[in-house]
């Protein structure tokens, strides 16, 4: 035990954690710890334009490396800034600690500058993010300080991993307190390797005994591609995977697929609804526009089985036959090892069933992805993204219909696309590629958005210019919110209502800004200038010029998905009659 500065103190359980970066906008309450941070200079602080893009920047680090992401603001205003960009954390199950500044505990009854306590029609900043956070604490003694975060920590990581929040009220971070550093294995668990191995057998005996059986992978299956492929190599099991999991396992596997959902592959789609006999979900949330508006074929007339980390997602949507729970690559490789062998004719019927299948429902053949008509349509530009972007890329795919694209149309290396899809904030990606790049500066970064989404966090390029993090920024600039201007388009008969707008010059804007900016309007522009681009070691935006009536092939049914949301029918006209065509082709 030693004396130690409170802020000191804070410090130092950040950098216990791996915390290299803190995303952010300083205040008079928290100057404390940003001059703690500046004297030990262990952590960087990265000034966001905006708090929401600090949450997100930590988000995007978190998602990308499994550490904490840590942000900070002031009380009030900054506070109520930041907490829009945490929820996307607790829906896709990642660790980010929000750190917020409050009014001295002696100006909390008489109208202390800028209080956020409740009190006298005061927010109360405890309780905002009390409702988006797994915890949210104010400190009120400085000398709890050391146990008040190490337990918001262990609440992040633990069960189903998500946002904290702690208010340091001003003044206390200047006391000396006394200080205990431990290791982050003394508070909390740092490893889990839970299995019950009588559920494995029974699966595995499931798994051998199936005559077509597949892997459902959802997002929480994050880090289990090479088990799931490895099994699928032995034993001849498809995989399939909903949107928001892209990219787990290498997308040119001869087991895979492709996604299943609205804008999903006819291969996943069929297989899994009429060929499979067992359907094996791996980390999966049934959202509603994977599963199709859960329809009820996925789990009728074959039997579902469910593991997951969580024992409140079993049987969430549908009955199961079976299930278990604990950590995911574990009860995979434990599967791995029990499974029986299977007959080598089993397993090359199995395989030949599966080669015979993709070839009836091809992966990344449309013939729209070799079209040289420009305006280019949308699948022209993922081809052409493929074959450009490097390996080791790592690209985040934002709230739009860009997601849906790249879904269907871009083949993904293992861990390459980084997602948002059950809660998908418009502009998400634009920031959280700040942390992605702050946690692998070696590797491209880039981030997809169309330009509504961008827009919304756009100056976080200035962000990326200061602190010299050269991400790439692809904007699909079409002028529109693309997915709600289409359902205005077919539902509501075209009339539109605040999806319009006039998109400024993203080249000139970039420059502004001190950033780099290409313009892709062509069939093989993209690939020379997100070779400059990234290359040029500096931020760059690439204003993506498309085909903005093309619309892309949904499966069947999409229909009744907007009736389930509570959408009208769709009405006769242009979008809905060449939708409608590229549905039933697509068939």
């Amino acid at each position: 035990m030693r004396k130690q500065e409170a802020a000191m103190a804070l410090v130092d359980i950040l950098k216990r954690e791996g915390v290299r970066t803190v995303f952010g906008v300083p205040g008079g309450p928290v100057m404390a710890l940003c001059d703690a941070i500046k004297r030990d200079g262990e952590i960087e602080f990265v000034l966001t334009k905006h708090e929401q893009a600090a949450a997100f920047a930590a988000f995007g680090e978190a998602q990308a490396t499994g550490r904490l992401g840590v942000c900070l603001a002031t009380l009030g205003p900054g506070a109520t800034n930041l907490a829009p960009g945490l929820p996307v954390a607790g829906v896709e199950g990642v660790p980010v600690l929000a750190i917020t500044g409050q009014v001295q505990l002696d100006g909390q009854r008489r109208g202390g500058h800028q209080d956020s306590t409740g009190l006298y029609g005061t927010p109360d900043q405890t309780a905002l993010f009390a409702s988006i956070c797994k915890s949210s604490e104010m400190l009120t003694r400085a000398s709890h300080l050391p146990d008040a975060f190490r337990r918001a920590i262990r609440l992040a990581h633990a069960g189903r991993p998500g946002p904290v929040h702690v208010s340091l009220p001003s003044g206390l971070l200047h006391e000396e307190i006394d200080y205990e550093p431990l290791a982050p294995h003394q508070y909390r668990l740092t490893r889990s390797h839970v299995v019950d191995r009588q559920a494995a057998s029974r699966i595995a005996e499931r798994l051998a005994a199936a005559q077509a059986p597949v892997f459902l992978l959802g997002m929480r299956a994050r880090h289990c591609g090479r088990v799931v492929e490895q099994l699928a190599e032995r034993f001849g099991i498809a995989v399939a995977v909903d949107v928001g999991s892209k990219s787990v396992v290498d997308e040119r596997h001869p087991s895979y697929l492709g996604c299943l959902g609205v804008l999903g592959h006819r291969a996943a789609e069929n297989f899994v609804k009429t060929t499979a006999d067992l359907v094996v979900a791996v980390g999966e949330s049934f959202d509603e526009v994977s599963m199709l508006s859960w329809d009820p074929a996925i789990a009728q007339g074959r039997d579902l089985i469910q593991i997951d980390s969580l024992a409140d997602e079993i049987g969430k949507a549908y009955p199961v036959t079976d299930a278990t729970i604990g950590s995911l690559p574990d009860v995979l490789e434990e599967i791995a090892r029990v499974h029986p062998e299977i007959a080598p004719s089993v397993l090359e019927e199995r395989r030949v069933a599966l080669a015979n299948h993709l070839k009836r429902n091809p992966l990344f053949a449309d013939p729209e992805m070799e079209s040289d008509q420009v305006p280019m349509l949308p699948q022209r530009i993922m081809a052409d993204l493929a074959e450009a972007v490097p390996d080791d890329a790592i690209l985040l795919s934002d709230s739009s219909k860009w997601v849906r694209w790249l879904g269907r149309f871009f083949c993904a290396r293992p861990g390459q696309v980084l997602s948002a899809h059950d809660f998908e904030p418009m502009g998400w990606a634009v920031a959280a590629a700040l942390g992605v790049k702050r946690a692998f500066p070696d590797r491209p970064v880039v981030s997809l958005s169309g330009d509504g989404a961008f827009l919304m966090s756009a100056l976080e390029i200035a962000t990326a210019v200061d602190h010299n993090l050269p991400v790439v920024w692809m904007v699909f600039n079409d002028a529109r919110l693309g997915i709600i201007h289409d359902l205005q388009e077919m539902l509501y008969g075209g009339r539109y209502c605040g999806t319009q707008f006039r998109s400024p010059d993203l080249i000139a804007f970039s420059e502004s800004l001190g950033a780099r900016g290409f313009k892709v309007e062509k069939p093989g522009d993209l690939a020379s200038a997100l070779a400059d681009g990234l290359a040029s070691g500096r931020p760059c935006v690439l204003d993506i010029r498309f085909d903005v009536n093309e619309v892309p092939a949904v499966r069947p049914r999409a229909l009744i998905v907007t009736k389930e949301m509570g959408l009208p029918a769709p009405g006769i006209g242009f979008t809905t009659t060449r939708t409608l065509f590229k549905m039933l082709k697509d068939k």
